[in-house]
């Protein structure tokens, strides 16, 4: 039950930042403030409620390994041993990181008036820089170890603009009959810098599989590794649906009138893929690489 619930707090608590991390960015570099400011107040209590349900699973997490280092569920509620997993461990100092940062990033979207998309983008970032600092990515010491981590981050950043990102595209495809003239230039940029996006999450996820198994080896019989294979399967897909949309559906977008529904359902799919690699990498990630 423990395990469960460890697989999904840390599920939640990094997709949810991921998803407003994209659509943050995605808003600070479309070329268009008007259009932007329009979705950002449309997409407010998305946001709003991606990062109410990523705070409490973020401080969850606590507890939670706290339990699994004492391997007593009576820690989970013990304040002295919650302080010393918090403040005299690695996992303790990425928590802390994430947690204030979720924290901040969630007032951010509630108090009054409206952030801008780059406050956001920059506030969310954090958040995903306290989980992208703990995990397999801390197996390593000293410079390479420093490498890990920025690599891992990095991983983390690229793929949450990747799949982010499309929640602005998605309410610009379903105006495109409306408001196609601004759409399209934001839609533009968004594939030029996707093209990046993609690259960077596919190269350092290369990478970062490789640090993480290069001292265990492949085994078929490794549950993480299966897992792993299922979730790089995830990405394969959706790298498909990424070329093909901007390589054969957004140049038929003025001539053929099936190509916005079919590009409106592959950007569907793309999210849909994108939530079960995190979920797949919240469940491996609590496994042993070998």
């Amino acid at each position: 039950m423990l395990a469960a619930a460890n697989v999904v707090c840390r599920f939640v608590s990094a997709l949810a930042p991921m998803l407003v991390f994209g659509a943050s960015l995605m808003l600070a570099t479309s070329g268009n403030a008007q259009v932007a400011q329009r979705l950002n107040a449309r997409l407010r209590p998305l946001l709003r409620g991606l990062t109410t349900i990523a705070l409490p699973a973020a401080l969850q997490l606590l507890s939670l390994e706290a339990a699994f280092v004492t391997d007593s569920r009576a820690a989970m509620h013990d304040p002295a041993t919650l302080r010393q997993v918090a403040l005299f461990t690695d996992y303790g100092h990425a928590w802390m990181a994430q947690g204030i940062a979720s924290l901040i990033l969630c007032l951010a979207l509630w108090l009054p008036g409206l952030r801008s998309p780059a406050l956001l983008a920059c506030l969310s970032a954090c958040v995903l820089v306290g989980v992208g600092i703990n995990g397999h990515a801390t197996m390593d010491e000293g410079l390479l170890g420093l490498a890990h981590l920025a690599n891992n981050v990095a991983h983390i950043l690229c793929s949450a603009y990747w799949i982010g990102a499309l929640l602005v595209v998605l309410p610009l495809l379903y105006s495109w009959r409306d408001e196609h003239r601004d759409a399209s230039p934001i839609m533009m940029r968004f594939s030029t810098l996707g093209h990046f996006a993609v690259a960077g999450s596919l190269l350092t996820g290369v990478l970062d599989t490789w640090l993480i198994l290069r001292g265990s080896g492949l085994s078929f019989h490794s549950r993480y590794q299966q897992w792993l294979a299922a979730k790089i399967a995830v990405v394969l897909a959706m790298t498909i649906l990424a070329l093909s949309n901007r390589y054969y559906w957004v140049p038929r977008l003025a001539s053929e009138a099936r190509a916005l529904p079919a590009l409106r359902r592959q950007v569907w799919y793309t999210v849909a893929a994108g939530s079960l690699a995190v979920l797949l990498v919240a469940l491996f990630g609590t496994l042993s690489p070998g």
